[in-house]
């Protein structure tokens, strides 16, 4: 594990850091009339009470941020692979709970300031719909709009079909992100107060980039394909072609969602005057959504263009337990690296095959379809299509100019290596942890 790879994927996660900060941070300006996911009166937003809340908040942020970019530093000294990806892996789950904390101590200090005032309109009848902004014609982009990235995602499919798997992968995607676009949408008309005329803007501020994000990520993951293809050959290019990729959606989505929030704010600076729609009871610390009378499973957030779950229908219950339970299972996937990484590379000759193995991975060629067999001393360079790539194991199908494509297991560390024809041409590359392996399995091939 180099310093180049320790950067590199920090530089891929990095970004949650100040994402985190400045959407949370964006809490704090009043859109809709919630501040923090409390809805408050127009006079409570330059309460004297309310104010000091939301500095502490903005304090505990800044604290958490520098922390959290703090412990970052002493991973970049680790050279195990394994090790690095379970601080890695822990690291990512450990912000993206961390970051909430602050954001539900002020969220709840705000609610009972909110009681304590007698901010809460409990006399005013709740109003859920404006007939008038409901009966809105929903104008959705055409299907035709996803078809050229679609088809630009295509484009590996006619040349490489050697990871026909991975093209398809893009190209479902791009279909995936279609769907989503036109199926997670929730049409309610984003009431907030009497006026129907901010009602029908905020709706449809809201449609319109809901759609763009969506088409924005279907054009990047078209292009993605092509930029994996073409970068095939060269590891240092593909991965910088993810990270390029990852870091062009996350800035065009964050991008549109701080613009429609700076529009909600701005159309709502003057609400919450009179009338205003409060239906804070059913927001667990402002963000998690619970309506056991709404028979919705996806709701819309209250501010930005997201959407989110309804915790009181069961569907909705089971899929935010799955996503939460792989949050915190990441760090084991790091352990089973660490196991991967440390686990030797087998090689043994029997009487019908030559196999070679490593961690629970198995590859062999039959005896009888051996056309010839010798030794290398000096690998060329090699390319991984698909498998294992670490410092003590190259697995699975790799690449290089001299042999094609073949099947590759060994340890890059250790040599010499056999390397094996098959009758039909197919081409192995065994290695072993053990030293002499190799030419053991050799002389016993005869």
């Amino acid at each position: 594990m180099t310093l180049g790879w320790s950067l590199l994927a920090w530089a891929g996660i990095i970004w949650l850091l100040p994402f985190l900060y400045f959407i949370q941070k964006n809490q704090c300006k009043p859109k809709k009339n919630i501040i923090l996911g409390v809805t408050l009166p127009y006079e409570a937003r330059q309460d004297r009470d309310v104010l000091a809340l939301l500095e502490r908040f903005r304090r505990e942020m800044k604290l958490t941020c520098w922390i959290s970019l703090a412990a970052v530093a002493p991973s970049l000294f680790i050279r195990s692979f394994g090790v690095f990806m379970t601080v890695w892996l822990t690291w990512i789950a450990v912000v993206c709970v961390v970051f909430f904390i602050p954001y539900i101590r002020c969220n709840k200090a705000l609610g009972r300031l909110k009681e304590e005032r007698g901010w809460r309109r409990k006399d005013v009848p709740q109003m859920v719909t404006d007939l008038k902004a409901a009966a809105m014609e929903m104008r959705w982009i055409s299907l035709w709009w996803f078809l050229p990235p679609f088809l630009v995602s295509l484009v590996p499919l006619l040349f490489e079909r050697t990871l026909w798997w991975l093209w398809a992968i893009g190209t479902a995607t791009v279909l995936l992100f279609y769907l989503c676009y036109r199926y997670l949408y929730r049409g309610r008309a984003e009431v907030v107060d009497e006026n129907t005329d901010r009602t029908i803007a905020l709706t449809r501020i809201r449609r319109y980039n809901w759609g763009k994000c969506w088409l924005t990520a279907a054009w990047a993951t078209g292009l993605l394909n092509v930029g994996l293809w073409l970068t095939e050959a060269h590891i240092w290019w593909h991965m910088a072609v993810v990270l390029a990729y990852c870091l062009a959606v996350c800035a065009a989505v964050i991008g549109i969602e701080f613009r429609v929030r700076r529009v909600q704010e701005q159309l709502t600076q003057d609400s919450g005057q009179g009338y205003y729609v409060d239906d804070d009871d059913h927001w667990i610390w402002g963000m998690l959504y619970y309506n056991p009378n709404d028979r919705r499973c996806i709701v819309n957030d209250r501010v930005g263009i997201n959407t989110t779950f309804n915790l009181a229908r069961r569907p909705a219950q089971v899929f935010m337990g799955l996503g939460l339970a792989l949050l915190l299972a990441c760090p084991l996937a790091g352990v089973w690296l660490i196991g991967l990484e440390n686990a030797p590379v087998e090689l043994e000759v029997t009487e019908t095959e030559l196999a070679g193995s490593h961690f629970g991975g198995h590859w062999s060629v039959v005896l009888e379809n051996i056309r010839s067999a010798e030794l290398v001393d000096e690998l060329p360079r090699l390319s991984r299509v698909v498998g294992t790539g670490m410092n003590s194991a190259y697995t699975g199908t790799y690449r290089c100019e001299a042999w094609g494509s073949f099947t590759c297991c060994i340890d890059p560390r250790i040599g010499p290596w056999l390397l094996v024809t098959g009758t039909d041409g197919s081409v192995y590359l065994f290695g072993s942890s053990a030293p002499g392996g190799a030419e053991a399995a050799f002389a016993a091939l005869g």
